[in-house]
This record gives C-alpha cells, structure tokens and sequence, in this order.
C-alpha cells in the first residue's frame, strides 16, 4: 500500500501543476474573462469560474501531493477533502477521487501514516 500513496502523492503534484499551468496560461494568454463572450455570454463566465478554481486548488493539491510522498497524517485529511472536488471533473477526476478514497480510507494505510513509522521506515537498511 506505500508504493499506492506514493503514486497518489505524484498524482496530486502533477494534476496541481497541470492546473495551475492551464490556468495561468488561459489568463494570460487568451485574456481571462474576454473569452468566449463575444457568442456566448454564460459561457466565458463558466470557464472563468472553472480556471479559477482550478487555480485556487492547484496549491493545496501539490502540498497534500508532498505531504502524502512524506507520509504526514495530516496529508491523508486533505487529500480525501481533494478526492471529493476530483469527482466533479469526469471522467478522469472521477477516476483520480475514487482511487484516493480506495487508498487513503482503506485499513491497510493507517499504520503508513502513524508517526511510528515514518521513524521505522527511515531505519530500514
């Protein structure tokens, strides 16, 4: 189950990351709220709305991402409250939220994410 938290941890850098960039790209290269408005009005206002929150939960995502690599308790909170946004974006935060539950609510985590081991884990040969 380590090598799953792991791999959920890189998940989240890169899936902030990614956010973060197409978001910043899209107010700054193709002007923010200007686009789309010209035909459809509602439609530039929900992909405003869109980037925005994909850029609001960028940050949040890429440090859960680091703090579930290292193992911190608290990484496993924030990453299930993560997992419930990721549902929304179908298909593949659908697919992203319903592996973080799968991983970071089963039983077999729990002992990874106790302060004991992370000392056990960095006595390992």
């Amino acid at each position: 189950m380590e090598s799953h938290v792991k791999i959920l941890g890189l998940v989240n850098i890169l899936v902030g990351a990614f956010g973060a960039l197409v978001s910043l790209i899209f107010f700054g290269v193709f002007g923010g709220a200007s686009a789309g408005t010209d035909e459809f009005p509602l439609r530039g206002f929900v992909i405003v709305g869109l980037m925005v929150v994909m850029l609001v939960l960028a940050i949040p995502m890429i440090a859960t991402g680091i703090g579930l690599l290292r193992f911190r308790p608290w990484a496993r909170s924030a990453g299930t409250i993560l997992a419930v946004f990721s549902l929304m974006h179908f298909p593949a935060g659908t697919i992203a939220g319903l592996y973080s539950f799968w991983v970071l609510l089963s039983p077999e985590t729990d002992p990874l994410f106790n302060p004991r081991f992370s000392t056990l884990h960095l006595r390992k040969p």
